[in-house]
């Protein structure tokens, strides 16, 4: 059920027609959303100071001006700007911008959309060639060759498909390889992410401490880097993750406090069944953390991933005491989920467990 049908069901039955039907008719999420105060905020949309830039960059998308996304993101890193969610502006004003790429689905049915997108990066590279435009070109490039190979083994993908990979792939490190320049942070970003495929553990961590380099702060980059060195992908073992974790806080104390600790285990809530006993990770250690990240970027997305890493550490109590005293703003894109149907579910099943706990204590 979503999250407009709950609160729209709830109108009206109590305030509508069926005003007078008894609250046990209402569902549990209609329940938990009254008896909370909950209410649903996008993660574009959370912090209002920003909706005007935000809009700038949507509009500049669908003028096709990259020009103007290129001076806002350049604008945006040199001022070195932490938002109330803990991420640099300049990360969010390339969202912004490229939402509409990033919202196509990944699925071998979307791979024609994908193509048909690459026009207007690749006229941006064109018209104005330089690092920044061949990293956003590259980057575009790679992200469509792995929806063209897709997700299965390689001996199921057809020859077709694997040949239309191979050759975006190298499209793309031919573009980005033209307008070399280590000091531009966009163009050693995509030089990072092309390392991803490689296969070479030691030489992706050098590419990144390379990137890290440029802007210590940025909690994106780590977060990503996180997924990478798990062991299912290049990573040896736990260990390497965990490591990376406690380097990170220490690097970042002076701004986050523990806070790049608690978000970079949190990466690990968006591997399917991935448990806390996979890990390293030091619960207490996290939830200070994330409790040295609320003093300091107050954003709603902030207190979600903080839920949603209790859920994965099964901490019930814990949540409960967030739903009780401080949950109240959810941020679906944040939750576990292919669809935002999914993410909203996965929230509500979040919360009512931890509902469920508030009432137990309350019964005893």
């Amino acid at each position: 059920m979503g999250f407009r049908t709950i609160l729209a069901s709830m109108r009206h039955r109590m305030l509508g027609r069926a005003g007078s039907a008894p609250p046990e008719l209402l569902s549990p999420e209609e329940r938990l959303v009254r008896d909370y105060d909950l209410y649903l905020v996008d993660l574009h949309d959370e912090i209002p100071a920003l909706v005007p830039q935000r809009d700038a960059m949507r509009a500049a998308w669908r003028n096709g001006d990259f020009e103007a996304y290129q001076r806002a993101f350049e604008t945006a890193q040199a001022s070195g700007t932490i938002t109330e969610s803990g991420r640099p502006l300049y990360s969010l004003v390339k969202e912004w911008f490229v939402q509409p790429f990033l919202d196509l689905p990944d699925g071998e049915a979307a791979a024609p959309a994908h193509v048909d997108m690459l026009a207007p990066f690749r006229a941006f590279f064109l018209r104005s060639p330089s690092a920044f435009s061949a990293a956003t070109y590259a980057d575009a490039l790679r992200a469509t060759a792995f929806v063209q190979r897709g997700t299965a083994y390689r001996h199921l993908v057809s020859a077709q498909r694997w040949q239309s990979y191979e050759a975006l792939l190298k499209e793309a490190d031919d573009v980005l390889d033209s307008h070399a320049d280590p000091e531009n942070f966009s163009w050693r970003m995509s030089d990072y992410r092309r390392a991803a495929s490689e296969g070479d553990l030691e030489k992706f961590k050098t590419r990144f401490e390379r990137v890290w380099l440029l802007d210590r702060y940025n909690i994106d980059v780590c977060r990503a880097h996180a997924r990478m060195i798990m062991p299912r992908w290049l990573g040896h073992d736990a260990q390497d993750l965990e490591n990376f974790a406690r380097r990170a806080a220490e690097l970042t104390q002076d701004r986050f406090g523990l806070g790049f600790y608690a978000l970079i285990q949190q990466a690990n809530t968006d591997v399917g069944d991935h448990e806390l006993a996979d890990t390293l990770c030091d619960p207490d250690m996290a939830k200070r953390g994330f409790e040295d990240l609320l003093t300091r970027f107050p954003a709603p997305s902030v207190m979600n991933l903080y839920a949603d890493m209790l859920e994965w550490m099964n901490d019930t109590e814990a949540l409960a005491d967030l739903l009780e005293t401080r949950f109240r703003v959810m941020v679906p894109q944040i939750w576990y989920g292919d669809t935002r149907s999914e993410k909203i579910a996965y929230l509500f099943a979040t919360l009512l467990e931890a509902a469920e706990a508030l009432e137990a204590r309350r019964a005893r």
